[in-house]
């Protein structure tokens, strides 16, 4: 294997997205054990407070990785169709974002069981918030990954590849303040909640929030205020699901190749245009096939059709000897 191949191959996103995957989960879950007394209350008080600081960290903490795997499902299915056709790269993003938030359960739930203590004695799968929000959350995974493929098609077509940086570090911007917007919802969704349905990343963030701020604590007795994510999780789901198909509808549209033209050229500035040339091309400077038509060659002359120089000579003589003898004759008959 060559130089090349082997770069080709160690670059590919199915080769380095998984492990990814893995150290984002690891990376982020030190983050989620001290969300709640970092963002929330940090000397939460009474029975009540204490058992949300507990059944919140626990979600975030099974939950640890999963919006940034989100943003990766999204970046590895945009590197997919720079490698591959529209359709090539659906059909490998899918399987590799079910694959990735495989991994990342897999490197999340050990490692919450393990950090959780046995105050809360429900097992984690059968409590149904928390299995409502890792199924929404991780299934976002593959809907995720097909708006990449459809965004990665539409910003490929830009001609200047200075203008696709600039457009991705404010994606990652934009991406990281909805995020963090989503996951600082408290009680209940305190915005407009048209964004949950047209921003995903806040309904991802605002869906594993909730799941564990839906009650009032600060009153006695606690009360139910939010849903505990449930609406969030719709509006994820469903959000998602809308820019994946309106981003690669969209990229297929606009790649509309042109079709070809009876000389074998493609349609363009070059293109052969048949009609009159005081119809067609009026003001305009015609195609390089007109202007080399119109170009006069030189005609190289033959010996043959070249006059001798002693040509003019010759037919003098023998018209003066014609007239001699046409003077004889005349004498003669006289």
């Amino acid at each position: 294997m060559g130089l090349p191949a082997l770069r080709r191959t160690v670059t590919h996103p199915a080769v380095w997205s998984l492990p990814a995957m893995a150290l984002l989960v690891l990376a982020a879950m030190p983050l989620n054990d001290g969300f709640y007394d970092f963002w929330v209350n940090y000397d939460a008080q009474g029975d009540a407070q204490q058992y949300e600081r507990i059944y919140t960290t626990r979600i975030f903490r099974h939950t640890s990785g999963f919006l940034c795997g989100q943003l990766l499902a999204l970046l590895v299915g945009a590197a997919l169709v720079r490698r591959n056709s529209q359709a090539r790269a659906l059909a490998v993003a899918v399987p590799l974002a079910v694959l990735l938030a495989g991994v990342s359960f897999a490197v999340a739930y050990p490692l919450a069981r393990a950090r959780t203590g046995s105050f809360l004695t429900t097992p984690p799968l059968d409590d149904p918030v928390l299995v409502r929000v890792l199924l929404c959350e991780l299934a976002a995974y593959p809907l995720y990954a097909a708006a990449g493929v459809g965004l990665g098609a539409l910003l490929g077509r830009l001609r200047r590849r200075a203008t696709r940086w600039p457009l991705v570090v404010l994606l990652l911007l934009g991406w990281f303040v909805a995020t963090m917007t989503g996951l600082l919802q408290d009680d209940r969704f305190n915005a407009p909640p048209g964004l949950l349905w047209a921003v995903p990343p806040i309904a991802a963030g605002t869906a594993i929030a909730l799941a564990g701020l839906s009650l009032d604590v600060w009153v006695g007795p606690a009360v139910l205020v939010g849903d505990w994510g449930r609406g969030a999780s719709v509006a994820l789901l469903v959000g998602a699901a809308a820019y994946a198909l309106g981003l690669n509808l969209l990229a297929a549209w606009t790649d509309v190749a042109p079709g070809p033209i009876p000389n074998g050229r493609p349609a363009g500035r070059h293109a052969r245009v048949e009609g009159p040339p005081d119809e067609v091309g009026a003001g305009c400077p015609p195609p390089p096939a007109a202007q080399a038509a119109r170009v006069v060659l030189p005609v190289r002359r033959t010996a043959a059709s070249r006059p001798s120089p002693y040509s003019g000579g010759r037919h003098r003589a023998a018209n003066h000897q014609s007239s001699d003898e046409a003077v004889r004759e005349r004498g003669d008959q006289a």
